[in-house]
């Protein structure tokens, strides 16, 4: 009895301490702002959010009950599913999360308004997003088809450019497909941010195929000429020693390039330190990459010439000084050695 009386006390502590539950509108959308300030700590992080979830469904749950009759109870509803389907992702429960989808589906049908239609559709997208299938070409696939499917339904919606954005970049191997949907994702867009950002990815779309133009002082006072590596397969990566990302990417590939004498590796660095680059570099094991620097950070002058936008990026050039895949960085082994074997 006295465990059932402290765990009632902490329930409604907790229920105190989520400020939604006034049941006010204003006070349900505040908690559609993700967590952004999470622990180093993946448990910890996993906690944060799956708190996070839990009070979106809490604080809706409570507007409908103040509130069932109101204009905004069918996207409040609309908020629960969304952030049930949220926390079995997290869980990694798939059934859970094919559950919500199939509700999601359910309550599109039923939307009383068609111009709420698309929130309950994007929702749903961004959900199946977390697990768009079991292989590469089949998250591809599926990507593609979900952006097209919501950019054709609601074209003014500023999130279908986001959405054609996301499919583009799950096809750097796929040219025929990646061009279309950058062309497509551009005349749609009306954020200034996002149309900068599909700017830069149409810079590196057109420079595939092409002879890259690259040469650079390094940070060792040597300099680095692209076109005297021509005969060789070169990896050119960009990235910083601020990104957390990059740094545990750099220290696989890095062992993996050691294994591979015939790869040529520069790198082209966004930080802004060269005491925390130069300790990086040392960290890694990579002090015979040659390596650009300037200081500049996002505006590095050879990054803002080839349109990088996303760290770490992966550029790899054919034998024939040609750019031929935009960023390997999730299949380089296979990306190398495929362009290993051509003339």
């Amino acid at each position: 009895m006295k465990i059932l009386k402290i765990r009632s006390i902490l329930l409604l502590a907790l229920l105190a301490s989520i400020p939604s539950l006034s049941a006010g509108w204003e006070q349900v959308t505040a908690l559609d702002v993700p967590v952004t300030q999470l622990s180093q700590d993946p448990t910890k992080a996993k906690e944060s959010m799956a708190r996070h979830f839990r009070a979106q469904i809490a604080a809706n749950e409570a507007f409908l009950r103040e509130s069932p009759d109101d204009p905004h109870a069918w996207e409040s509803r609309v908020r629960i599913v969304s952030a049930q389907g949220r926390l079995a992702s997290l869980s990694a429960n798939k059934e859970g999360v094919q559950q919500t989808v199939a509700k999601l589906k359910e309550l599109e049908r039923t939307v009383p308004d068609p111009s709420l239609k698309a929130e309950a559709m994007f929702r749903r997208i961004s959900l199946q997003w977390q697990d768009l299938g079991a292989t590469a070409d089949v998250r591809r696939e599926n990507a593609v088809a979900n952006a097209r499917n919501f950019a054709a339904a609601f074209p003014q919606d500023h999130r279908s450019a986001r959405l054609l954005a996301e499919a583009a970049a799950l096809c750097n191997s796929h040219p025929e497909q990646k061009g279309p949907l950058l062309e497509e994702a551009i005349s749609l867009c009306k954020e200034e941010s996002m149309l900068q950002r599909l700017k830069d990815d149409k810079k590196q779309f057109d420079l595939l195929g092409q002879p890259v133009d690259l040469s650079f002082t390094a940070t060792d006072g040597s300099r680095f000429d692209l076109a005297k590596e021509r005969g060789h397969v070169t990896a050119i990566v960009f990235w910083s020693a601020e990104s957390a990302p990059s740094l545990v990417w750099m220290g696989y590939f890095a062992k993996y390039a050691a294994g591979e004498e015939a790869l040529r590796v520069a790198t082209v660095s966004l930080d802004r330190n060269k005491a925390d680059l130069n300790a990086a570099i040392q960290t890694l094991g990579i002090i015979t990459w040659p390596t650009a620097f300037d200081g500049m950070g996002w505006k590095n002058a050879i990054a803002r010439n080839f349109g990088i936008n996303a760290l770490p990026t992966l550029w790899l050039i054919d034998k024939k000084g040609r750019l031929a895949f935009l960023n390997a960085r999730d299949s380089y082994e296979h990306r190398v050695r495929e362009l290993m074997l051509k003339n």
